[in-house]
């Protein structure tokens, strides 16, 4: 969650570990003015440190609006923590002041009790915006629009459209961009207030408006929200329900917090952590994220560990295999790791198309094969010269080389089966490409040890 409200550059100076260091007794000795000169957002990283009544406790130090603005750069939970732990009246006048997306946001986020007595206290017209947004999904365009936007109507004149702009003033943190409807709210095309002020005497809105780009429907995934805003550039996006009537807009502050949400959610479903999970979470919480895909990872590598004992006899019997053991799977988990990192931030940036999936996996298979060629080489020869036995450093070079190009097939087929069957790529692909790699590098290297060695 963020604001659209922007600090003043004099504060970035003062943006330094000072605040994070500070106990709760030094920060309520912080005066207002103190306060003043950090900006909202090191506010919020610092407060998230904090215990609720904490939090509640330094935000009486400022001012409500401020006090909003800083509740707007913290995480919707922590925010509705605090927000659930307000008097009523201070609670209400929080949510009054943040955006509508993120009054959301929190709304959201707050207890069943708490939600129902602060909805029922709001403005009418605030409580109707927020139950608006709320039933969206919140990982679609109308799950993170706004409903702050200004417009003017098609058949104005530029100097009406500026007296209308005037009066939304009080509504609108920032315009981006000045969209234009008909009487019936329908989408036709936008302007930039730069071509309103530059345009000719007597000319109507209708004369300089242009195309609209990047337009979403409330239902679209987030993700491609943030594609279309990259694709076209925009700061911000329209978003407009299935008769084309104009019901929001998805600002750019809202999509770097999708770029940003996407990539850490990516990247800690690939090994296994909770998508939304936060190192400062608890310690039953994380617990509750991680530890059944930890058990999936036992699974996989009890699995791996299996084959081991079909080739007790010859492992006790020549103790390099045990040593060479590590070295193959871990190279090729390795590999298996480069590929599935590579996939998983193309895939989420949209460059793979269904029809490039064989050829994907061709192609990270002959990568696999040419690294452990060399890969190869290297440890063949390195085992080789240091035991003197020719036949060991071949069956190192064969299983690196065919251990490393399966891992390379794998770290691609895996993440794209997954996509393939509508499931999350990135969710814990790693532990089955490692657990699979591993079984498979076991089972080649004491198989060919066992065929040319004994």
């Amino acid at each position: 969650m963020s604001s659209n409200s922007t600090d003043s550059p004099v504060n970035e100076p003062n943006e330094d570990p000072e605040i994070f260091d500070a106990s709760f007794e030094e920060l309520t000795q912080y005066s207002p003015e103190r306060l003043e000169e950090f900006s909202d957002v090191v506010l919020a990283r610092a407060l998230s440190r904090l215990e609720v009544d904490q939090r509640r406790e330094i935000l009486r130090h400022v001012s409500e609006v401020r006090a909003s603005e800083i509740l707007s750069e913290m995480d919707e939970e922590d925010a509705a923590e605090v927000i659930g732990a307000m008097r009523d009246h201070r609670a209400v006048a929080m949510i009054e002041e943040l955006a509508p997306d993120d009054a959301a946001d929190v709304v959201a986020e707050l207890e069943d009790e708490d939600r129902e007595r602060l909805m029922e206290a709001l403005e009418p017209e605030t409580a109707e915006e927020i139950n608006r947004l709320l039933s969206y999904d919140p990982e679609t365009a109308g799950g993170v629009m706004t409903t702050d936007f200004g417009v003017v109507k098609i058949e104005q004149t530029i100097e009406e459209a500026i007296q209308a702009i005037r009066r939304q003033r009080e509504e609108l943190d920032n315009i981006y961009y000045i969209y234009v409807i008909d009487d019936d709210d329908h989408l036709q095309g936008v302007v930039s207030i730069r071509e309103v002020l530059l345009a000719r005497p007597g000319a109507g809105v209708r004369d300089i408006m242009l195309e609209v780009e990047g337009v979403c429907a409330p239902d679209d995934d987030r993700e491609l929200v943030a594609e279309r805003a990259a694709e076209f550039n925009l700061a911000a996006l329209p978003v407009v329900d299935a008769e084309g009537k104009l019901i929001g807009i998805v600002t750019h502050d809202d999509v770097l917090d999708i770029v940003q949400d996407e990539a850490t959610e990516d990247f800690q479903k690939m090994v296994g952590a909770g998508g939304d999970e936060s190192i400062l979470d608890s310690v039953f919480e994380s617990l509750r994220k991680r530890n059944p895909w930890l058990v999936v990872n036992l699974l996989t590598i009890s699995v791996a560990a299996a084959v081991i004992t079909f080739y007790e006899d010859q492992i006790e019997s020549m103790a390099i295999l045990a040593v060479m053991m590590p070295v193959i799977a871990n190279l090729g988990g390795n590999t298996g790791a480069q590929t599935l990192a590579v996939l998983i931030r193309s895939m989420a940036v949209g460059e793979i198309q269904p029809r490039d999936s064989f050829a994907i996996c061709g192609r990270e298979a002959v990568k696999g094969l040419l690294n452990g060629l060399v890969i190869g080489l290297i440890t063949g020869v390195v085992v080789g010269v240091f035991i003197q036995e020719v036949m060991v450093a071949v069956v190192v070079f064969v299983a690196m080389v065919c251990t490393m190009t399966f891992s390379g097939l794998a770290g691609a087929t895996i993440p794209l089966t997954l996509k393939r069957f509508n499931f999350d790529p990135a969710q814990s692909s790693s532990i089955f490409v490692t657990g699979i790699v591993d079984m498979v590098g076991f089972l080649i290297f004491l198989q060919l040890a066992t065929w040319l060695l004994f």
